[in-house]
């Protein structure tokens, strides 16, 4: 057989185990091992368990000829097969029985170049010291011989080592080193440019140089692009996506990472660790701290299989701070209690440094300032020593945290200011802002309000620009812990009795990420046309979603179906339903981080107090509440003046208040309305709602004046206050006012919409449970004309037809107090999410969710309601008409007539309402409000568009 024939049966994908076991002759074993090694050496980038198995062809090649040279060859080849495996201890251990073979017939290059995987392995295994040892010889060793290319090997893995420890400097001495060589070596040269600038970047990126490192990884992007080496271009990638994460770009970096773990790296286990490394780091950016345990711990478990302690100590600070931020302070301490000696035992000293500055936030948190400060100095000291400039800036701002809860205003003024202009430098906005906050504290409490005010709004203007490229899924967690600067802002306009500062303050906290939402709704769109990924997601979410649904009836109505009996328990179900929630989850998170991908935002100034008096008619006045912590405060406008005043209720009193109108609400609706149980109910809740009244109300002093309408905002808890129903002594608020509810005053700024005219109606009975749906669908078509969609009809795809007047929902809902974002609504094929609405033109003029607690809402950061009132309003929606708890068919028919034979009238939305829930009133003055009153209208109240305006 001819040599080159031979070679390819060596390099194909099976080889008969006769021709492996047949002794070769020399030249041709010289051939075909050589042959092996390349290809073996290719696969490196390619996959890892092919270069396994041709590593392992060469050792039995050589064994079979009893050729010590050959035989090791192959043993160093799967060394380093097993080291990419991430099978480290036996990577060294072959590796070593490579190098002695070598020393056996005096090859000591063929020794040399055993140190070098040994060296990449040395951080893992905690072999530090004898790795480098080593590879000093070793380096000697090449050089003497020439070797110049197994010199820029040695280079290349040494200077990772010491990038490992957080020698930065001589890594880069190093790597700049290896990529001269590598320059030199022409087209062999050329498969270490990707790889040498990756890691250049690298030690820039630990120098806080992010400019500097995105330059390099983006070079090695497009070298590896150009090599079409799918694994470094992940790794690329992957070095992109944390200098996105590092300015702030969590959306982009999350993309990047999913992107990652969708192309299946799973066989090139440390990469596809290291993803799951960065991941982590973006959930604790944003706030998403069980979610960031949850995976810590997932692959602390990993690289221990793996014997990677280097990586597994990196891991254990993320649990620690995960914990810590999760107030569990002794799971904290334990996680850098285990990865202190390994740190340690590395001499890995910035990693021991940033061990040490994780203890001084814990100890910040539980109020030891002192130990706080202490932590935080010896931190930066090796910081600056390191160079490791925003690590340094991160420790010398914790050390003026720690001063200024100790009183020492100066220092921490002066730790502040330094910690500034580097993140300035190097822009990050997370230590922008967090400088920009403890600045502005200092100064206010020198009493330099200014200076205090400009800190203030620089730190909300650094969030602004950073939330305003989340996703609506990412947004409010990150907003969590952001909103000290806004409200230590609206606290000094209020002390220094400025109300239009104060109220423009508040409204930029409140209305800028709802507008932003209003003006680009594109960018909740799944994009599904030619989208392969996009719509295999759908499908999957889809699959999920039914058998969600399944399981969820399973665990709330196990016994619903009695024909065929469940082998489903009901806790078993909960557990699926709770494996798929997660999964749900994640997919919705990945649909919207690819969500308009190309489409580019549209700027929104910020409301002033100016632009929302100019939207008030005569006699409206506007009251928006808000809650500092301590107590209420409410900004009183009418369409040219603005009050501001303290109102005489604290928070416990407010919640305790809600917290017994609630349960009363409650208890009414479980007994006969006619009963003399629910006339005491009625009383007991007249005396909480005037208690309210007299709280929020009555300090107001409405009579000045006199109007027609009041426009609410609320703050809070107050955004689950049914304010119509509050009641004086006499009469409910809504036999005085028309009312209106906002979720923020710079809604008053949208136009009103103009539709044809027409409804779209939607009735689903809920498998008979709501006889009176179809009644009032036919009533609201009577009324109206349009479509009516009844039965099987009522489904997602009816929403797709262009929005008219009105959308008319009459169905079952429900709202998720633990899951807010699967709130639903009941329609023929499934649930319908919110997630769902957004995904339509939701503009109609009125949309009424004629269905339970479809108003109901969590409040998030930002004071954002999450619930499915929300995907209607992002959605375009004009106005809402929603109930905020369970209500009877029966009274719902009652109510929707009226309020929709007004409202065909020609009145206002607000006086429709106001119209038919005094009839209710008057109609059985004696009934619990819980059967009149769970309707609420947010948003525009104009009446519905008249022919002529739509011309």
């Amino acid at each position: 057989m001819k040599i080159e024939g031979l070679v390819e049966q060596f390099l194909g994908e099976r080889i008969s185990p006769q021709i492996l076991s047949t002794p070769l002759p020399d030249d041709i074993a010289a051939v075909v091992v050589e042959r092996l090694k390349q290809e073996a050496d290719r696969y490196w980038y390619i996959d890892y368990h092919r270069s396994l198995e041709l590593a392992n062809r060469i050792v039995t090649i050589g064994e079979r000829r009893q050729d010590a040279g050959q035989t090791a060859l192959g043993l160093m080849a799967r060394g380093d097969a097993l080291k990419l495996l991430g099978d480290a201890e036996a990577a060294w251990v072959t590796l070593d029985e490579a190098g002695k073979l070598f020393q056996t017939i005096g090859d000591e290059v063929g020794w040399a170049r055993t140190r070098i995987g040994r060296v990449y392995l040395s951080t893992t295994l905690n072999y530090v010291p004898e790795a480098l040892a080593d590879a000093r010889l070793a380096r000697t060793i090449f050089t003497d011989h020439r070797e110049h290319e197994r010199l820029l090997r040695l280079d290349l893995n040494t200077a990772l080592v010491h990038s490992l420890l957080g020698d930065q400097f001589q890594a880069l001495r190093l790597y700049h080193s290896a990529l001269a060589i590598a320059e030199t070596l022409g087209e062999t040269g050329e498969q270490y440019l990707g790889p040498l600038h990756i890691d250049i970047g690298l030690a820039h990126e630990s120098l806080g140089d992010f400019s500097q490192a995105l330059t390099y990884y983006e070079r090695a992007r497009a070298i590896h692009i150009g090599r079409n080496e799918t694994l470094n271009i992940a790794v690329s990638e992957l070095n992109i996506a944390y200098i996105a994460q590092a300015r702030g770009h969590y959306r982009r970096a999350l993309r990047l990472l999913y992107g990652m773990l969708e192309r299946g790296i799973e066989e090139f286990p440390v990469e596809y660790l290291a993803v799951k490394r960065d991941m982590i780091e973006c959930f604790l950016h944003l706030n998403r701290y069980a979610d960031a345990r949850e995976l810590a711990r997932q692959i602390i478990g990993d690289y221990r299989k793996l014997g990677a302690t280097h990586d597994t100590a990196r891991n254990l600070l993320h649990l620690a701070t995960a914990e810590a931020e999760l107030n569990n302070f002794e799971a904290a301490r334990a996680a850098l209690e285990e990865a202190e000696p390994i740190f340690t035992s590395l001499g890995a000293a910035t990693w021991m440094a940033t061990t040490q500055l994780r203890r001084g936030r814990i100890a910040l948190k539980q109020g030891d300032s002192r130990a706080a400060y202490e932590f935080a100095r010896a931190a930066a000291d090796c910081f600056e020593r390191n160079g490791q400039q925003i690590s340094y800036a991160t420790a010398i701002l914790l050390q003026g945290q720690a001063q200024f809860a100790l009183g020492d205003a100066r220092k921490a003024s002066q730790a502040a200011a330094g910690a500034l202009q580097i993140a300035q430098r190097f822009n990050v906005p997370a230590l922008r802002y967090a400088t920009h906050l403890l600045l502005g504290q200092v100064s206010n409490s020198q009493y330099k309000k200014l200076h205090a005010a400009r800190h203030y709004q620089a730190a909300i203007a650094t969030l602004e620009r950073v939330q305003r490229g989340l996703t609506i899924t990412l947004r409010p967690g990150f907003l969590e812990d952001k909103g000290e600067a806004s409200r230590n802002l609206i606290a000094l306009h209020l002390e220094r009795g400025q109300a239009e500062r104060a109220f423009d303050a508040l409204e930029r906290a409140k209305s800028q990420v709802l507008l932003s939402y209003l003006a680009n709704r594109e960018q909740f769109r799944w994009a599904q046309s030619g989208n392969s990924r996009t719509q295999g997601m759908i499908e999957e979410l889809n699959k999920l979603r039914a058998e969600h649904q399944w399981f969820y009836r399973l665990a709330h109505e196990p016994h619903r179906n009695t024909e065929r009996p469940n082998t489903v328990q009901p806790e078993q179900a909960l557990r699926e339903v709770a494996v798929r929630e997660r999964r749900m989850r994640s997919i919705t998170e990945q649909l919207y981080l690819h969500s308009g991908d190309d489409y580019q935002a549209n700027q929104i100034a910020a409301t002033s107090l100016k632009d929302i008096q100019h939207t008030l008619s005569e006699g409206t006045v506007l009251i928006e509440f808000y809650d500092d912590d301590s107590g209420l405060w409410v900004f009183i406008l009418d369409g040219h003046t603005i009050h501001v005043q303290r109102l005489p209720a604290t928070t416990a009193m407010l919640n305790q208040l809600l917290a017994q109108l609630r349960g009363n609400i409650a208890a009414a609706l479980k007994v006969d309305s006619q009963s003399a149980a629910a006339r005491n109910l009625s009383q007991l809740a007249r005396r909480i709602l005037k208690r309210l009244h007299s709280l929020l109300i009555e300090p107001l002093m409405l009579h000045r004046y006199n109007p027609k309408k009041l426009t609410i905002v609320p703050y809070g808890a107050l955004h689950y206050l049914p304010f119509h129903i509050l009641y004086d002594g006499s009469e409910h608020l809504i036999q005085k006012h028309e009312v209106v509810v906002w979720p923020a005053a710079g809604l008053a700024t949208q136009p009103a919409l103009k539709r044809d005219p027409g409804a779209l109606i939607l009735a689903n009975s809920w498998e008979g449970r709501l006889p009176h749906v179809f009644a009032e669908a036919q009533m609201v078509q009577r009324l109206f004309g349009g479509t009516l969609c009844s039965g099987e009809a009522a489904n997602r795809a009816a929403l797709q037809t262009p929005p008219t007047q009105i959308l008319h929902i009459a169905t079952h809902g429900e709202h998720r107090l633990d899951q807010p974002d699967l709130s639903y609504l009941q329609l023929a094929e499934g649930q319908l999410y919110a997630d769902d609405m957004l995904q339509q033109d939701m503009s109609y003029e009125l949309v009424t969710l004629s269905a339970c607690e479809t108003g109901r809402a969590n409040v998030a950061a930002g004071d954002e309601l999450i619930g499915l009132g929300r995907g209607f309003l992002y959605a375009g929606a004009g106005a809402l008409l929603v109930s905020l708890w369970q209500v009877a068919d029966t009274s719902t028919l009652y109510f929707m007539e009226r309020m929709y034979k007004a409202l065909r009238s020609g009145t206002s939305k607000a006086a429709a309402m106001r119209e038919a829930q005094q009839f209710m009133l008057v109609e059985e003055p004696w009934h619990h409000p819980a059967f009149w009153g769970a309707f609420q209208l947010i948003g525009n109240d104009r009446p519905l568009s008249s022919s002529s305006e739509r011309i």
